[in-house]
């Protein structure tokens, strides 16, 4: 899993000063079907990797990755601006990621992510 992310964090530092489509599809707990799809936009100025190893609740992630950067987001609600110009990644349970033709894909307990250069 620390491979993967380092893979994650290396590839999106070598793509900083990029406009990137991040494309995320929420899956459902425990059934591994999509119910959520987004689609993000944003211009990518750095990356912080955000540590909670102390935390003892469930819902908050031990790992966020955080993208900073302005963008917006399309959504089934329509399209927003990205709150306070930081896209969060929550890395819940094992990490994979893929390299792609086109980009790379990275899946979690939650969501399956794609990344690609716009």
């Amino acid at each position: 899993m620390a491979q993967d992310i380092e893979e994650l964090s290396n590839w999106l530092e070598s793509h900083k000063g990029n406009t990137l489509l991040i494309r995320k599809e929420e899956l459902s707990t425990g059934l591994q079907q999509i119910f959520d799809i987004d689609q993000v936009t944003l211009a990518l100025d750095h990356i912080s990797l955000i540590s909670n190893e102390n935390n003892v609740d469930d819902y908050i992630p031990k790992q966020e990755l955080i993208l900073h950067g302005h963008g917006n987001i399309q959504s089934q609600n329509g399209m927003k601006d990205i709150p306070q110009e930081a896209y969060e990644i929550p890395l819940l349970g094992d990490i994979v990621t893929t390299n792609e033709k086109d980009g790379l894909k990275v899946e979690t307990e939650k969501a399956v992510y794609k990344f690609m250069i716009q």
